[in-house]
């Protein structure tokens, strides 16, 4: 599997949006300067798009997407892994998430299920993801690096 990654740009907007709308997941920071948006991407074609909201030496992960048609293929697994990467070099000590449909995915990468009352960065408990983005049912899970 020929995969690359790379952060999206502007032009990468409306794609990344369609793609978040096709899987229901919120796309209220979709080209806003809120959410660092990255790429796999695949023959030219996107094939998978993850984000990180930064919060100091916090990050929140967010919309990971495949499409329908590549699903079960591993791509967001790798994905996945990329994204925790980036994030160990860019000195993230910790990684947040919301979920409702994939927290087996996400406990697999490391992630433990936490309580949303034991976050301490602030800036993550005002962002919009957990403002009332996503419902008080989603897990809440959280990697440390």
């Amino acid at each position: 599997m020929n995969i690359s990654y790379r952060q999206a740009t502007e032009k990468d907007t409306a794609a990344i949006r369609s793609l978040l709308e096709s899987q229901k997941l919120l796309v209220e920071t979709v080209g806003t300067a809120l959410t660092d948006f990255y790429l796999a991407i695949q023959n030219e074609a996107i094939a998978g798009v993850a984000g990180f909201e930064y919060y100091g030496n916090d990050a929140l992960l967010r919309s990971v997407a495949v499409p329908a048609s590549l699903q079960k293929k591993q791509i967001g697994s790798h994905l996945v892994d990329w994204m925790l990467s980036l994030a160990k070099q860019k000195g993230v000590k910790s990684i947040v998430l919301l979920t409702t449909t994939a927290a087996r995915f996400f406990a697999r990468k490391g992630f433990i299920i936490i309580d949303r009352s034991s976050i301490q960065n602030e800036a993550i408990k005002k962002s919009n993801q957990f403002c009332g983005g996503c419902c008080s049912s989603a897990a809440c899970m959280k990697l440390d690096l």
